[in-house]
């Protein structure tokens, strides 16, 4: 019988000295096997994320505020046409160089965090050019990855140490690219200049005080880099951003659309980071393939399930044996249909999202997410280099191992 136990997740610890340090490859592999199952249509609480206090609830430049954001973003020609509605940094200075961004981590957090921010960084590292590296001795501009006071971040390279805030209620892959993407460089999507053709702000129900947090920017300031309005862009405002009655402050004129969802980039969200930074058309492949002798140790662990909900995980412990028996074929007539299934438990939200024919993602969903792309086609063969030792010491047939063995290792233990 199957052992549960209920613990709390602990995401930093602020008694810690908060100094510098950088992502292991033990934070990228314990991102990958422990990935969490986000819904595509999961309403994430971003509440963290609207403090009234701040430009637009989450952006801290100095000195930028509904005034001083012209003169910010900067103001093109217009009799120009093509320098209209841009939700990115006009300025070049502003840009980070080669499309590198140096960064470093806050010692407080715990190792789930760090995993989940490796999670997010992994995905740009996947999906764009942008390559959030280690700061070296050499970079005096850099961001810090830091448990403040909820969540925010810098608009683009402002110089020296930039502090990136992923504090309570934070911990979120969306929102934690959410908040790098303003470092990258860009603004929220609600700000466009078209926005009224297709959102309706509910003026009546905007706490008082807070109108120009709606604030949108003329067609000389904002450019959105030729794509149109994004309803499901990972920068949009919630429907309920700066309430002061719990209603829709925000609604999309599009009926059936949803907005401000914190899952993962919308695919114009992948389009305009690659536009702005000039990125080669990307070769997109899967993440590394993990240490053998890490991937064991993972799975003699168990398995997660982070719970939105509760904010708790749910730690299910499998026992672990390896026998010498032979695999078993009896599965082998049968077994070939859930070869070709998705690998990653968001790709329902990816392929609605448009990334099985982004020019930038396609391959990486093809090999990924081939049923939700209705890619499916059966191939016999194993994904890792070990597959046949260990079929040979039996681990196709238990429990703790058969999932994985199905979808890595189909041709040693027989499975299609």
């Amino acid at each position: 019988m199957k052992q549960s136990v209920i613990i709390n997740i602990k995401y930093f610890d602020k008694s810690i000295p908060d100094y510098e340090t950088h992502l292991t490859a033990k934070d990228f592999q314990r991102a990958r096997m422990q990935r969490d199952y986000v819904p595509s249509k999961t309403r994430i609480d971003d509440s963290s994320m609207y403090n009234p206090d701040r430009f637009e609830g989450d952006i801290i430049n100095p000195g930028l505020t509904s005034r001083t954001v012209k003169s910010f973003v900067g103001e093109a020609d217009p009799t120009n046409i093509t320098g209209i509605m841009r939700n990115a940094v006009r300025q070049t200075y502003l840009m980070w160089t080669d499309a590198r961004i140096p960064y470093t981590i806050s010692s407080q957090y715990s190792s789930y965090s760090r995993s989940k921010i490796a999670e997010a960084i992994e995905e740009y590292r996947r999906l764009t050019c942008i390559d959030f590296a280690p700061k070296s001795a050499a970079d005096q501009d850099y961001i810090h990855i830091v448990p403040d006071d909820g969540c925010y971040s810098l608009v683009g390279r402002v110089g020296g140490k930039q502090p990136v805030s992923l504090g309570d209620g934070c911990i979120q892959k969306g929102i934690i690219i959410h908040e790098l993407m303003h470092a990258v460089g860009f603004f929220h999507e609600q700000s466009r200049a078209d926005r009224d053709d297709y959102v309706v702000i509910n003026w009546s129900n905007v706490e008082s005080g807070l109108q120009d947090q709606f604030d949108k920017y003329s067609l000389n300031m904002i450019n959105h880099l030729g794509t149109d309005y994004d309803y499901g862009s990972v920068m949009h405002y919630a429907p309920t951003a700066f309430s002061k009655n719990g209603k829709p402050t925000i609604e999309p004129k599009k009926k059936g659309v949803e907005i401000g969802q914190r899952v993962g980039f919308s695919e114009n969200d992948l389009y305009k980071i690659n536009k702005l930074y000039e990125c080669p058309q990307l070769e997109i492949s899967p993440p590394d393939v993990p240490d053998e002798e890490d991937e064991l140790e993972e799975l003699k662990k168990g398995t997660t399930e982070i719970h939105e909900s509760d904010g708790k995980a749910k730690n299910t412990i499998r026992p672990f044996r390896v026998t010498t028996s032979k695999p078993s074929t009896s599965t082998k007539a049968t077994a070939s249909p859930s070869v070709c299934r998705d690998k990653r438990r968001d790709c329902e939200f990816l392929a609605r999202s448009g990334h099985c024919e982004s020019r930038y993602s396609s391959k990486f969903m093809e090999e990924n997410c081939a049923k939700s792309c209705n890619k499916c086609e059966v191939k016999c063969e194993d994904s890792r280099s070990w597959c046949q030792r260990w079929a040979n010491s039996g681990m196709c047939t238990q429990a703790i191992f058969k999932d994985y063995m199905r979808l890595k290792c189909a041709k040693s233990c027989h499975f299609c």
